[in-house]
């Protein structure tokens, strides 16, 4: 393994406008107990997992303004226990499993009170976004959630089984299956 940037149980960590690329692991890795980090206007590209790796517990976050492109995993993920955090006005396109993925965690483990906003995503294998596990208080709005013709992001929206409240605000969504909801 070999991430581009990774950190962890650090606190008010700031990253900003760096470029990882053709990493082994993860390209962005704020880890283990960070509290407010800060990536902003950073480029994960071709890395052969998740462009950006919230880790474990990660709270208080920001990814602002990143761009994320043809990394090996998800765009992004984000799991286990990270809450609180804010991702804005990043650009996720072209990775291989998905745009962006919640983690499949149960309640006490899943990330919560993610707000995802004013962010482009597009063309990604299989799905935009992909909110899995048993998360509670995600707001996604003001996005632009596309496949443009690549025929890769067949669904724009996923919502998992286990998901709660999940507030879509004002999104646009272009795909063959605009939103699915799993849940019951």
């Amino acid at each position: 393994m070999g991430d581009g940037i990774s950190f962890q149980q650090s606190n008010d960590v700031q990253v900003d406008q760096c470029v990882v690329e053709l990493c082994a692991g993860f390209g962005l890795h704020p880890g283990s107990g960070s509290q407010r980090p800060s990536v902003t206007h950073c480029r994960a590209i071709a890395n052969d997992e998740d462009g950006f790796f919230f880790c474990w517990r990660v709270r208080g976050g920001i990814a602002r303004g990143n761009w994320l492109e043809g990394n090996g995993g998800y765009g992004m993920s984000i799991g286990h226990k990270d809450s609180d955090n804010f991702v804005q006005q990043n650009t996720i396109v072209g990775n291989k499993m998905g745009g962006v993925y919640w983690r499949a965690e149960s309640e006490p483990m899943a990330a919560h009170r993610i707000t995802f906003e004013g962010n482009t995503v597009r063309d990604n294998k299989g799905w935009g976004l992909f909110v899995d596990g048993a998360t509670n208080g995600t707001i996604i709005r003001n996005n632009l959630i596309e496949d443009s013709g690549s025929g890769q992001q067949q669904t724009g929206i996923r919502i998992g089984q286990q998901a709660g409240e999940v507030a879509l605000e004002n999104n646009t969504v272009k795909a063959a299956h605009k939103m699915v909801d799993e849940r019951r």
